[in-house]
């Protein structure tokens, strides 16, 4: 048997109610003391020309004066922000920082009040922002400081905590998310960006709306992006968030970027899409996708081509790290426009180091967790099942490994361990892509059970045991699960007494916490939770 290491992440909290910062491993950790606190207020706030100082009996009333001069502020509030300002008349403008510019400075927090503050642009345009220090924004206690749409790029450290970002689309930002990280090239580098508890919407509700009207206002959630190479921002965290009513709820395109303990609700097309390298994807919560009549094929996770380099065919991503995300299609009776959503999948661009354990997804689609073209990969512990609400032809909910995707090259070095799931299989005759300890549970569907063994593709269906100590179990997810009803949209997917993934599994090689961080002991399970608790 092959035993595989996960990436590492520095994580500090599983799921609280005020989420504390994570950032992946290696990236700085933003501080939670503050060298002075300022505050904005954007209703009853004055600019520096009319008394405004900055102290909570007299705040700032535009975020966006941080960066840039603006009506009735003469310099930048940041000291590492540059700023034009014409010395002699008739002269050109020229870039300056430093002591020049203030009172902010890297190392405080600046606490907003509540409000609409509007499109709020961070970024240095011309020149970076670069901070010695993490500046912090954030909601002041009690307050809801809202912002239309927030783009962080060229710059580095910084911190947004418990911002709304929401607003519809207009014709202008059609092809632009609602917050956005990004960098302008190798010479403007966007770096530590760390966004926790933020809310981010089209709208608090789109009840009512029809698949037109999905189209014509929804804006895509989260984004970040760099340009090609993916190196040019990188260290993005978002966490403890919630994205809802949107059309894609998080793009992931920027190297060494966590993105854990959100909820991804009510999204259009895409719940994540993926294409770097060094991603942690952890602890997350994606249910309710919907048709929106786009001709969006549904994933609640994908991973994408992502920007080619000049030249280059395909994209070759390494360290991915998928765990303990929880992945229902429909929990809300009154969805509209319900569809089969698949799960965790790559089906282009070629992946290296590759783990996804303690998944749980309950879908109507062939893909639950899918992977072509991974090399040197674990997808282990991960539970899937089938809904039956919504027909997909000739499949059933199954854990994959195919042999390329539309780019990439021939899967090798994988294990496929103690999977609990509607179907399991291998298409590929790589030997060296394996299954064992993993149980299918058959609900009428055949084959359940697909593997090479000895070169030879084999087809399995009846219940019972087979090579490499994989099971078929006849009973389906109701002899496996504490409660699983579909009709009533209701699940409980832990281990029932006598379920035959109770003792099913090995330690060797597996995860040894389970989907709720709980050590695993014997009996070994397969699937995501643990057993007993």
């Amino acid at each position: 048997m092959k035993t595989f290491c996960c990436v590492a992440i520095v994580t500090l909290c599983f799921v609280c109610s005020a989420h504390a910062a994570s950032v992946y491993s290696g990236c700085a950790t933003p501080p939670t003391t503050f060298r002075h606190v300022w505050y904005f207020d954007p209703v009853n706030g004055k600019t520096n020309a009319a008394g405004g100082n900055g102290s909570q009996a007299a705040p700032w009333n535009n975020l966006q004066a941080l960066i840039q001069a603006e009506p009735g502020y003469s310099y930048p509030l940041l000291t590492s922000a540059p700023y034009r300002q014409v010395p002699v008349p008739g002269q050109p403008a020229v870039t300056q920082t430093g002591p020049n510019a203030g009172p902010i400075q890297p190392g405080d927090e600046i606490l907003l009040m509540s409000g609409n503050y509007g499109d709020v642009f961070i970024g240095g345009l011309t020149a970076e922002v670069a901070n010695t220090d993490f500046v912090t924004v954030a909601a002041a206690p009690g307050q809801t400081p809202v912002l239309t749409s927030l783009f962080v790029g060229e710059t580095n450290a910084w911190v947004f905590n418990g911002l709304k970002v929401q607003s519809l689309q207009p014709a202008a930002r059609s092809g632009n998310a609602l917050l956005q990280i990004k960098d302008a090239g190798a010479s403007l580098p966007t770096s530590d960006i760390v966004l926790v508890n933020m809310t981010v919407s089209s709208a608090d509700s789109t009840a009512g709306w029809s698949q037109a009207l999905w189209v014509a206002n929804a804006r895509n959630g989260f984004s970040a992006i760099s340009t090609t190479g993916g190196a040019n921002t990188k260290c993005v965290s978002f966490s403890g968030s919630h994205i809802a009513n949107v059309r894609n709820g998080a793009v992931l395109f920027a190297n060494q970027t966590l993105f854990s303990n959100n909820q991804i609700d009510h999204f259009g097309d895409d719940g994540i899409d993926y294409a770097a390298n060094n991603l942690a994807i952890t602890k997350n919560n994606l249910h309710d996708n919907l048709d929106i009549g786009d001709g969006n094929h549904e994933d609640a996770m994908q991973g994408q081509i992502g920007s080619l380099a000049a030249g280059s065919t395909v994209n070759r991503f390494q360290n991915i790290f998928i765990d303990s995300n929880l992945i229902v299609r429909q929990t809300d009776p009154a969805l509209s426009f319900p569809t089969v959503l698949q799960g965790i999948d790559a089906f282009d661009s070629d992946w290296t180091n590759v783990t996804v354990t303690n998944n749980v997804v309950i879908t109507s689609a062939c893909w639950g967790i899918a992977f072509s073209s991974i090399h040197n990969g674990l997808i282990a512990n991960n539970t899937v099942a089938e809904d039956g609400l919504v027909a997909t032809q000739g499949c059933v909910a199954n854990v994959a490994v195919g042999d390329t995707t539309h780019q990439g090259s021939s899967s090798n070095n994988v294990v496929m361990r103690n999977n609990l799931a509607s179907q399991v299989q291998i298409t590929t005759p790589v030997t060296s892509v394996e299954a064992d300890h993993n149980v299918a549970m058959t609900a009428g569907f055949s084959p359940t059970l697909v593997m090479y063994v000895n070169g030879v593709v084999q087809f399995f269906g009846k219940p019972g045991a087979y090579p490499n100590s994989n099971i078929i179990d006849a009973g389906g997810p109701k002899s496996e699960f504490v409660n699983f009803n579909p009709a009533t949209l209701t699940y409980n997917l832990m281990l029932k007494a006598g379920a035959q993934a109770i003792g099913a599994a090995t330690a060797t090689g597996a995860p040894t916490l389970d989907i709720f961080a709980v050590p695993r002991s014997a009996p070994y399970t397969a699937g995501a939770y643990g057993y007993p608790y």
